[in-house]
């Protein structure tokens, strides 16, 4: 994760800037979610994965799935990271670019894993609990990884609040080893 996080980055932020640059945040946005859907699914995605699809195959098939929906600056983009070798990132890209945004509209968008879909009851609570501890509104993008053992982890900016079974357990084996 943190290695296609570095690899988005850049990409995020040239989008991010263009598309402040021309006022068209809120439509890079739909258009970058839109992609990262595109890219999230597993069919796409094996075959932006698989090397034996040449480069300008892989941005048609993105292209052609996403045909009347895109600018052509974001035609461009898709081009260019297919041109570099990043199509796989486009997710990644996303979240980075929603990331920009939020900070910009003095919002955070908080990553909350969990072992189990989170319930609204429980998105509604963590919205509260977070708004209070950050001082801003708070956007939920919430995921399941189900390798953890229980419990949620929370990234939203610099903050990281881990509260999985294997957090926990980490925390009391430090504290009895001392």
């Amino acid at each position: 994760m943190a290695d296609m996080t570095q690899v988005a980055r850049p990409y995020a932020r040239a989008a991010f800037d263009l598309a402040q640059a021309q006022d068209t945040l809120q439509a890079w946005d739909d258009e970058l979610a839109l992609l990262a859907a595109i890219a999230d699914d597993d069919r796409v995605r094996a075959v932006l994965a698989d090397p034996r699809v040449d480069r300008a195959a892989k941005s048609g098939l993105v292209l052609g799935i996403a045909e009347g929906h895109l600018s052509s600056e974001t035609r461009n983009f898709v081009q260019l990271l297919a041109e570099n070798g990043r199509l796989p990132s486009l997710p990644a890209v996303r979240t980075e670019f929603a990331a920009l945004k939020a900070e910009t509209e003095k919002r955070v968008v908080a990553q909350v894993v969990s072992h189990r879909k989170v319930t609204q009851a429980q998105e509604k609570q963590l919205l509260e609990a977070l708004r209070e501890r950050l001082g801003c509104e708070v956007e939920l993008d919430c995921s399941v990884d189900e390798s953890l053992l229980g419990g949620v982890v929370v990234r939203a900016g610099d903050l990281v609040i881990d509260g999985s079974v294997r957090g926990q357990l980490s925390r009391l084996a430090a504290n009895l080893s001392r």
